[in-house]
């Protein structure tokens, strides 16, 4: 069964993060105040693609987006993929909190949508968000497959398989892991594009978070 989070990606990986070093195991429910729902937003203005590069930039350090609980701003492309099969796309962390996630969203319909999220620490998570709901299919673990710091081309890679129901998730060529969704709502296609968190001990506005994303 999947374990349901009313809380936004970041403060999942602040609790996680206290146990860095250690396996990772599934952590339980946690229902937060209904005042404590974060901002989780699709915004295209901050998302920014270079014609000739092909290259997208995410670069804010509004202060609007210090938020308690943090925000997450993410953006999905015009094509849907029907049936969604194939997703590769570079992309790098120039500035922003450490911790703080980013990465990609795809099979994205109707408020829901399966994302992947690293960070610059070398871990990654997996799930779906569904509004403000978030349902972990992969909790934060590390990999070496991943680069560390700022600066670092990373390549996340993830494909479907509708015969067996599996999706493989690659970094940078090397197969990582295979999972699967096989609970409501179901995700086989959809839109692609790309997601951010802003954490609350990003300091805004003397830094701001910045990332590139390009589509191979």
């Amino acid at each position: 069964m999947k374990k349901l989070f009313r809380v936004n990606i970041l403060i999942i990986i602040l609790l996680v993060l206290i146990s860095l070093g250690c396996s990772v195991t599934p952590i339980p429910s946690v229902v937060k105040d209904p005042e404590d729902v974060p901002v989780i937003e699709e915004n295209s203005s901050l998302f920014v693609e270079d014609g000739v590069t092909g290259i997208t930039m995410f670069t804010t350090n509004d202060t609007k987006y210090s938020e308690q609980f943090g925000y997450t701003l993410w953006v999905q492309e015009d094509v849907e993929s029907d049936p969604f099969t194939h997703l590769n796309v570079t992309l790098s962390k120039l500035s922003g909190n450490e911790d703080a996630g980013y990465g990609v969203v795809f099979c994205s319909y109707d408020d829901t949508m399966l994302v992947v999220l690293i960070n610059t620490k070398k871990e990654f998570i997996i799930g779906e968000l569904t509004g403000n709901l978030f349902t972990i299919l992969q909790p934060w673990d590390d990999t070496e497959n991943l680069k560390s710091g700022y600066n670092q081309n990373n390549i996340i890679d993830i494909t479907y398989d509708a015969g067996t129901g599996d999706f493989d998730l690659s970094f940078n060529g090397v197969l990582v892991t295979t999972f699967r969704d096989d609970d409501a709502p179901f995700h086989t296609v959809g839109k692609n594009g790309y997601i951010v968190v802003i954490s609350p001990m990003d300091n805004f506005p003397n830094i701001p978070v910045s990332l590139t994303f390009k589509k191979n």
